[in-house]
């Protein structure tokens, strides 16, 4: 999956123009376009095409992957469950908007919390607040919350999405942790823990280096910190919060990894 993410990415520098072009407008990605450029005007992103973009590679990369191991797995006698290979691909965007959801639910929460008032929500193409309602344009996820009268609830407000699904995070590690489930079940909850892990880092550093949230989508101000610092929070202890929660909860989500580089450690010190 890292893989098909990385390639994605990587043909927004692979020229796709149509067969009649402008040669002032330059067009990237492929199979299908997700970047255009222009001399005379911004770079234009095309969030729908770059997320199916993605899902065609990583598609490949699993095909590619199931290939090799069928050719080196028998030699070396292990034993592969290649649907559940698939299982994580099915769910990645699904899931991931499900996490968007409790991402911008937090906005809408600690706003409440703090004396405001929800006036607009919506995922994707579907508007779910004032009224139900699918609509032609794609924002990953946005809300206005009304009536916030200090800094303080103004900051707990756009801290509060990143908060909230890191929050979600935990309390899902820690129900992997204490309870047996179902291989598929274990599989849900890890994909959407994972989202709820990587949110706060990924909004904290990649608009700071001039990406947006999720790379080429989401919001393109570091909207956490910007909260903590209307809070009053400063921004090194803040640094060290957000250090501290996600090498945490890499350890709950990665814990046979980590085990398994003690053991060695142990083996070798011996």
């Amino acid at each position: 999956m890292v893989c098909g993410v990385l390639v994605s990415l990587a043909t927004g520098l692979v020229r796709n123009d149509p067969g009649i072009a402008i040669p002032e407008i330059k067009h990237y990605g492929y199979p299908l376009v997700w970047l255009v450029t222009s001399l005379n005007g911004p770079i234009e992103y095309v969030p729908t095409n770059l997320v199916i973009d993605t899902a065609f590679w990583v598609t490949i990369s699993l095909i590619a992957s199931i290939i090799l191991m069928k050719i080196a797995v028998p030699k070396l006698e292990i034993s592969v469950n290649y649907r559940a290979l698939f299982l994580p691909l099915f769910l990645f965007i699904p899931l991931g908007l499900v996490m968007d959801f409790v991402h911008e639910f937090g906005h809408a929460i600690w706003g409440t919390v703090v004396g405001g008032r929800l006036t607009y929500m919506k995922i994707a193409y579907l508007e779910i607040y004032p009224r139900l309602a699918l609509t032609s344009e794609f924002v990953l996820g946005y809300v206005i919350v009304g009536g916030l009268t200090t800094e303080f609830a103004s900051g707990l407000t756009s801290l509060g999405g990143s908060m909230t699904t890191n929050i979600a995070s935990w309390f899902i590690a820690l129900i992997l942790l204490k309870t047996r489930l179902g291989n598929k079940t274990q599989v849900v909850l890890k994909v959407l823990g994972l989202f709820g892990l990587l949110d706060l880092p990924f909004y904290v550093l990649f608009p700071q280096i001039g990406l947006r949230h999720w790379v080429f989508l989401g919001g393109c101000g570091p909207e956490p910190l910007q909260g903590a610092r209307r809070m009053g929070i400063p921004d090194p202890a803040f640094y060290v919060m957000v250090v501290l929660a996600t090498l945490g909860l890499a350890f709950l989500y990665f814990r046979p990894f980590w085990e398994g580089i003690w053991k060695r450690i142990k083996l070798r010190s011996k």
